[in-house]
């Protein structure tokens, strides 16, 4: 009597299980949260890769500066108005000291002038861009040359003192 009840107990609790398994199956994947509720800084897009990089705040070109251009690119293209973002470029190359900034800015408008065929113009505009990236380059080293200095004479100061 003993093993009939278990073996019918293990039956009834498998049944359910699967029932419960089978039910799970079958249900609808939950909706997508309203737009109004997912935040401005975090988007998740299903289907993409790298949304847990920008869930950690490692997309910053989504938003600020770059994501505002992108946006503006976008909107003049559905215009067909891409010839005016050079304008939109050109202030913001004025306006910003950012480098991130300013070679993302920098490759957008060398791209633009190169779509027709003026290649010249757009050779030149990539050109002032490695230049200033050159001299920032150069002047980084200077500080970086500069600091170490001072620190080796702070340690040739403080070494006679040690002894």
């Amino acid at each position: 009597m003993y093993r009939k009840t278990l073996f019918a107990s293990a039956l009834a609790l498998l049944i359910a299980g699967s029932a419960s398994f089978v039910m799970a199956q079958n249900t609808p994947p939950p909706s997508p949260a309203p737009h109004a509720a997912v935040s401005k800084d975090v988007r998740v897009i299903r289907g993409d890769r790298d949304h847990g990089m920008r869930m950690h705040g490692f997309d910053r070109e989504r938003g600020g500066v770059i994501g505002s251009l992108r946006g503006l690119e976008k909107l003049y293209m559905q215009a067909g108005r891409s010839k005016e973002m050079a304008s939109v470029y050109n202030d913001v190359l004025a306006k910003s000291q950012d480098p991130r900034v300013r070679d993302y800015v920098y490759q957008r408008l060398a791209r633009l002038q190169a779509q027709p065929t003026n290649v010249d113009q757009a050779i030149a505009t990539l050109r002032k861009g490695l230049d200033e990236n050159l001299a920032n380059e150069a002047k980084m080293r200077a500080e970086r040359e500069k600091m170490r200095a001072a620190w080796q004479q702070r340690a040739d100061k403080a070494a006679p003192a040690a002894k």
